[in-house]
């Protein structure tokens, strides 16, 4: 009887994600424009292509970038603001919680558009306000310049998810019973204290959950930002897998090789986050 049940969204999890994978590593192993019948099939020269690529190679090393940048700063800044907002007395804790995840609501290309106009060098209000502070030296020209360019794109990419993690341990915290706290109150432990010993061993799994859901984004989510802010440039600076692989097959219409770099996407993604989460498994922690 429950496997009537099971059908219906494992027939939807088939078609919109098992098939197209199954589909794009199909594609991978053709010379395909993606717009004809005319598909020659070439085996893993694709594959071998990549590899000798330095775009490749050159954008993999960017996805690294993002991937440390983005998921340290998020979580450390997402944790932090979730301490504050249920072990701390903060005034009008509720209203920054709204603010502090508003950017969550927002569309990836309102973001992205958004950060650009900040960025702006002839009008953005960064390089404005850095004037007005006397800071001149530092302003830049954010998006144009390759040596910033990625330090630039990752702000706005963690300053659109904080929110959301933040609200997800939050949830995770408050879950703890009081009566722990009290507890360790009592026995003389400070705040640093109860935060090592008692909140984060009792958070660990919602840690490591939001830890793999992070490398995801890091590594295909970023797409839409880069996308729409620089398209990947300038000259390959701020360039990824996605965007490489979006202009591959929609720009230059070589769908072979695009799939090619969106498969081993998918297993470095794979592979990155099955090794974090084995690396930080632990005993769980029961309450």
């Amino acid at each position: 009887m429950m496997l009537c049940f099971l059908i219906p969204p494992m027939a939807v999890f088939g078609t919109f994600y098992v098939w197209p994978f199954l589909k794009a590593f199909y594609v991978s192993l053709f010379s395909w424009s993606g717009y004809s019948r005319n598909m020659t099939f070439v085996g893993l020269d694709n594959f071998r292509k990549a590899f000798h690529d330095a775009v490749f190679w050159k954008a993999f090393q960017h996805n690294m970038f993002f991937l440390v940048w983005c998921t340290i700063i998020t979580l450390v800044i997402s944790l932090f603001f979730a301490i504050c907002f249920t072990r701390l007395r903060v005034r009008f804790k509720h209203f920054f919680r709204i603010v502090y995840f508003f950017p969550n609501t927002l569309s990836v290309v309102i973001v992205g558009t958004l950060w650009a106009f900040i960025y702006n060098p002839s009008f953005g209000i960064l390089n404005a306000f850095l004037e007005k502070i006397g800071l001149s030296a530092l302003i830049q020209n954010w998006l144009g310049d390759k040596n910033v360019v990625l330090g630039a794109l990752v702000a706005p990419q963690t300053w659109m998810y904080i929110g959301f993690y933040m609200v997800l341990f939050i949830a995770a915290i408050q879950n703890i019973p009081e009566e722990y706290y009290e507890s360790a109150t009592l026995d003389g432990a400070s705040q640093w204290r109860q935060l090592f010993s008692l909140t984060l061993p009792l958070i660990w799994g919602t840690m490591r959950v939001a830890l793999v859901h992070l490398i995801a984004n890091a590594l295909e989510k970023t797409f839409s930002i880069v996308y729409v802010m620089t398209k990947g440039g300038p000259s390959h600076a701020s360039e990824l897998i996605t965007t490489y692989m979006y202009d591959q097959a929609f720009t230059y219409g070589k769908f072979g090789y695009g799939s090619a770099l969106g498969v081993l996407l998918f297993f470095l993604v794979a592979i990155i986050s099955l090794s974090v989460y084995k690396l930080t498994e632990r005993e769980s922690v029961e309450y």
